[in-house]
């Protein structure tokens, strides 16, 4: 059995995932919350501004919380290079999100008016989200730590209580008067407990300096350049869809594509679980064995998931399709080419991932020139207003995605396995 299905590690796996569960349950139920109380117009505002947060996340970030991981990997068990590991990344981490406000506002609050949001609502709204965006980055660079460390109970205790705490004031909301602006406003209320909350337990176990000491500014930038490109390449390309049909569809089309949308929350708690166990393992990980197994068993799951959640989608569309409500009723195709798009989008991504858990970064090239082939090609064919043809672009993006970076980790595991059959 490979080392990442330990029965220790399953043990974890099973009681991690089992909250995240939980979790999502909640996170799936405020959701609906959302999407059937919302008029669908204003819930395409919703969605659209939800589109530009994503984008904000990953431009705030670049993967930075990631090559923290990476190169905390190896200073555990050093308290006072964590903690300068943190400041440093925090710092860098400022300025990125000072840039990806300047780029992402003003073109949040063009989108929106495009869709005759008042001018109000979409000042307010590109607002809320930049402020989101802040705290959540944030986050991500000490939950990054937090997981190096093992604390998954804090992350476990901390998601339950602040995503339960969300639901129960959404419910207040909705049953006084729930639009785009309180769901934000409530998101941001959300997202800066969570890091308030965050950091007190962890500055309790590093030692942060005052100020960014630049030790490892260096490292992180590297990692960076290698990363970003590509991480803003799978952020445009997840959203293109939204986008389009922003720009060449309505705002009820848009909610229709957010509305399915919430019908993926299993990504999530297979993202958390990536995030927390998966990614941990291949980067401490020097095996070859015990990578090829971990590789293989990563690919195993998500081909017969694949499987799974078409058989569903094609043969109990009408149950599916229920728990959105009336409204988002009769979009059997577009949910089956959901499944398909986020199923391959999952997948190409965990890869990714675990392979920049180890810095295998891959070369922006590869994963640009695919995308962008597979955009162009599938754009020519399909009609990009309608939530189908959205659908039909994301899948041919997530299954170039897929194939990319499948391919590539199997190079690097193949360079990686040389040395050691050279020297035996």
């Amino acid at each position: 059995m490979s080392a990442l299905l330990t029965r220790r590690r399953l043990g974890r796996l099973g009681g991690f995932a089992s909250t995240q569960l939980a979790v999502q349950a909640i996170g799936f139920a405020a959701g609906l919350l959302l999407v059937r109380e919302m008029d669908r117009v204003d819930y395409g505002h919703y969605t659209l501004a939800l589109s530009l947060a994503s984008v904000g996340a990953v431009l705030a970030d670049l993967g930075l919380a990631t090559a923290v991981m990476a190169i905390g990997g190896r200073l555990l068990g050093q308290p006072r290079a964590l903690g300068a590991l943190v400041a440093d990344a925090q710092a860098l981490q400022a300025r990125l999100a000072l840039l990806a406000a300047a780029l992402l506002l003003p073109c949040g609050a063009l989108l929106l008016l495009r869709q005759q949001a008042p001018v109000w609502l979409a000042l307010v709204l590109t607002g809320l989200v930049a402020l989101t965006v802040a705290f959540n980055v944030r986050s991500g660079i000490a939950l990054s730590i937090a997981r190096l460390r093992g604390r998954i109970g804090l992350q476990q205790r901390l998601d339950l209580g602040i995503n339960s705490a969300k639901l129960a004031v959404l419910a207040v909301a909705a049953a006084l008067a729930l639009d785009a602006t309180v769901a934000w406003a409530v998101a941001l209320a959300a997202a800066a407990a969570y890091f308030v909350l965050l950091r007190r337990h962890l500055s309790s176990e590093l030692e942060l300096p005052a100020a960014p000491t630049g030790e490892h500014r260096a490292a992180l930038l590297r990692q960076l350049r290698g990363q970003a490109p590509n991480a803003v390449y799978y952020v445009l390309s997840s959203q293109i869809a939204v986008w389009l049909i922003g720009l060449f569809g309505n705002a009820e089309r848009v909610a229709e594509v957010g509305a399915l949308g919430r019908l993926a929350a299993v990504f999530t708690v297979i993202g958390a679980v990536s995030a927390a166990l998966v990614q941990p393992y291949f980067a401490a990980r020097q095996s070859g064995a015990e990578l090829r197994a971990g590789f293989a068993g990563v690919n195993g799951f998500f081909a017969v998931l694949l499987g799974l959640l078409l058989l569903l989608a094609l043969w109990l569309p009408g149950p599916i399709l229920w728990v959105l409500g009336g409204s988002y009723g009769g979009l059997d195709a577009e949910l089956v080419w959901m499944v398909a798009a986020a199923t391959l989008a999952a997948w190409g991504g965990t890869v990714y991932s675990i392979g920049c858990a180890r810095g295998w970064v891959m070369p922006v090239g590869l994963s640009i020139a695919g995308g962008v082939a597979a955009i162009a090609a599938t754009a020519s064919v399909v009609d990009v207003s309608t939530v189908v043809g959205g659908f039909q672009i994301n899948t041919a993006i997530g299954l170039a995605g897929t194939l990319t970076a499948i391919g590539y980790f199997d190079l690097q595991l193949r360079r990686h396995a040389r040395p050691r059959t050279a020297t035996t």
